[in-house]
């Protein structure tokens, strides 16, 4: 049987090495002067700030900070020491503003979006609801009715106005952040960097118009856990290392919280099933259950029918 924990190990000196030399090459290629990237005080942004700098040298990395009224302060001040550390200017632009016109802050309040355990308390209500580990693929299925049982459906239904308002208050933060950072790309004649990882870009943990949104993807072949190791090999701070990912859209709510699994669990599942293992062995070797591969499975089969978007009519001869 193949070890998955042997499987997840790699070179990370390698690595390194592939990462800039791409960098280089698609900066060359496409004809940039450099790169844009937002930090957000996080692993993948860290540490693709750094492995940018490495690539090109700090004249052709911009940096951007971008912070709306439920921005955790804290990351923030993280990403500000990250920037200074690499000798890099990075520019605050705070998208409150455009946000507010928008009317996303009159969907959800400042009270409600701070409340840690009001968000908790609705993503265990999903997940009653659904029988299911994961909040997150059980929301997306709901989103896009996609092989609802009756009580999702019903839910759907019933719920689709706090539903859809959530989903349009956390979506449009992440998208305007993109927007930004493509404005100043192309002012600058840069290339966006992408920062999502493969762990989250399996099971569609990202918008396409969002985050997902770029010209580059510096992290989309590794896996989270494999991150957390390259990051150590070129000396992030320890505390960004195992700090919770979050995409910091309300009271700093990891990602680990939705998705439902801790990376370790979910890199686990998606390296077995990647590698032809079966569900018994997946389980034989980790301590994951046969409904979190299930809802793995779920939310990897709704990634693909969101990448499959726009749907079209067929070509005319």
């Amino acid at each position: 049987m193949l070890s998955i924990q042997e499987g997840l190990h790699f070179d990370a000196a390698q690595a390194v090495n592939d990462i800039e030399q791409f960098v280089r090459s698609e900066v060359h290629r496409l004809g940039k002067r450099g790169v844009v990237l937002g930090l957000s005080g996080g692993l993948d942004s860290t540490t693709c700030a750094l492995l940018c700098v490495r690539a090109l040298g700090r004249a052709h990395v911009l940096t951007y900070m971008l912070p709306e009224r439920d921005t955790d302060a804290q990351n923030m001040a993280d990403a500000e020491l990250v920037a200074k550390t690499l000798g890099l200017k990075a520019t605050h632009i705070d998208i409150s503003p455009v946000l507010a016109t928008l009317g996303v802050y009159d969907l959800v309040s400042i009270e409600q979006a701070g409340d840690r355990q009001l968000i908790e308390r609705g993503i265990r209500w999903i997940c009653r609801l659904s029988s299911a580990p994961s909040a997150f693929s059980e929301g997306i299925a709901m989103l896009y009715n996609s092989r609802a049982n009756f009580w999702l459906r019903l839910a759907r239904q019933i719920f689709w106005k706090p539903l859809g308002r959530i989903h349009a208050f956390a979506i449009t933060k992440v998208r305007q952040r993109m927007v930004t950072l493509y404005f100043y790309a192309m002012i600058n004649n840069c290339l966006v960097v992408g920062t999502t990882d493969r762990s989250e870009w399996s099971v569609g943990f990202y918008d396409p118009y969002g985050d997902g949104a770029s010209d580059v993807q510096l992290l989309r072949h590794l896996y989270k856990t494999q991150i957390r190791e390259l990051a150590k090999y070129l000396g992030v701070p320890a505390w960004i290392v195992n700090k919770p990912s979050s995409g910091d859209l309300a009271a700093g709510l990891p990602n680990e919280s939705a998705i439902g699994l801790t990376y370790e669990q979910l890199d686990a599942i998606l390296w077995g099933m990647n590698h032809g293992l079966t569900e018994k062995e997946i389980v034989a070797q980790t301590s994951v259950t046969l409904s979190a591969i299930a809802s793995v499975q779920k939310a990897i089969s709704l990634a693909r029918l969101r990448e499959s978007l726009p749907s079209m009519l067929p070509v005319l001869p």
